[in-house]
């Protein structure tokens, strides 16, 4: 595995798959008049599910996000994020050697998989910006948001993910949600009777041990009703998991969790990735 990410840029090898998109065609595309005339760039846009990490955990539709890319070495795009009414937007830059730099209303990011829709995005990503009395760090660096592309289809029954194991988990955009980041150890297993394992030795929000999830719990996990689990937000969590196409056309999945001190009104909370 080899990852690394700064302030505002991100580059991501196979494991979590890169935004080093040079092997694929332009992001931009370009108008114009036959015969002539100027051609003026225009935005390749991607459209995205917003799972915020103050968002209710009670069933409640995720927001909306976006991310308009000009392609490698084209101008500076755009990327809109955040809970409906209250969104933000930062800019979105690929250099001419595919590196991705998500702009100044963004401390760090990780995107996952490239994007079927345009490889210069990801097909998931997380935003980190500092929050007071939260995350990790000296600027308290915080997942606020994971986005999940309109592209993906959600997984309702945690029989369909039988004999899935995620062993990454990555949360305030480090791995195992901790600086130093920590990158074994962690799992969440479903297994054949439709139950889920978590095994957290650096999990972040959730404490060390290990946790199982029956059948029932799985599935309203995955239908958006919160379960107990042993974080200290986790009195109520969530298990959203996707399944989506990469721009090389290939299946990935992936599980986005999230934990509240409250199903609504929620003062306090996070979001995560599960990631194969």
């Amino acid at each position: 595995m080899n990852f690394q990410y700064t302030k505002i840029a991100l580059i991501l090898s196979s494991v979590v798959a890169a935004l080093s998109l040079s092997a694929c065609g332009g992001g931009a595309v370009t108008v114009g008049v036959d015969g002539g005339g100027s051609f003026v760039p225009v935005a390749l846009t991607s459209s995205y599910s917003d799972m915020n990490f103050l968002q209710n955990v009670n069933g409640m539709p995720a927001g909306v996000a976006s991310i308009a890319d000009y392609g490698p070495g084209g101008q500076t795009g755009s990327i809109t994020f955040g809970p409906t009414g209250m969104q933000t937007t930062s800019g979105y830059t690929v250099s001419n050697s595919g590196n991705v730099y998500w702009g100044s209303s963004i401390y760090a990011a990780l995107g996952f998989d490239t994007n079927a829709n345009d490889p210069y995005t990801p097909s998931l990503a997380m935003v980190c910006n500092p929050v007071t009395n939260a995350g990790v760090g000296p600027n308290n660096q915080t997942s606020t948001d994971v986005l999940i592309s309109t592209g993906a289809t959600q997984i309702l029954s945690g029989l369909q993910l039988a004999g899935f194991t995620f062993t990454q988990y990555f949360e305030n955009c480090q791995a195992g949600g901790t600086i130093p980041a920590q990158v074994g150890g962690n799992s969440l297993t479903f297994n054949a009777d439709g139950s889920a394992t978590i095994t957290t030795v650096n999990g972040g929000s959730q404490v060390n041990g290990i946790q199982t999830l029956t059948p029932t719990q799985v599935n309203a996990a995955l239908q958006g009703l919160p379960v107990p689990t042993n974080g200290p937000l986790g009195s109520y969590t969530t298990l959203s998991a996707y399944q989506y196409k990469n721009a090389s056309g290939s299946t990935s999945y992936a599980v986005v969790e999230h934990g509240a001190n409250s199903p609504i009104n929620v003062t306090n909370g996070y979001v995560a990735v599960w990631y194969p």
